[in-house]
């Protein structure tokens, strides 16, 4: 979860490093275009980082692909109570 405006990064559970396994992972939007410029996916550190999220990105669907197997996840805003 994260939240328009603000910026975020976490590294991905164990269960999706797990589900990927090999080292060269490459990350997409869902529809196959790059990642748009506000977010960046560290491989070293199977992070994500984004400096400022512009209104209306979220949510926003990723494919991390490796060795034929694909994880689909779904990062999304985080609404304030």
């Amino acid at each position: 979860m994260a939240t328009s405006g603000a910026g975020f990064s976490f590294k991905l559970p164990a269960q999706i490093k797990n589900a990927i396994g090999g080292s060269r992972v490459t990350v997409s939007k869902a529809n196959s275009d790059p990642l748009p410029s506000w977010i960046l996916f560290n491989a070293e550190t199977m992070s994500f980082v984004a400096g400022a999220v512009p209104d209306g990105a979220l949510p926003i669907q990723v494919v991390l692909t490796t060795g034929g197997k694909q994880v689909r996840i779904s990062i999304s805003e985080r609404k304030e109570q």
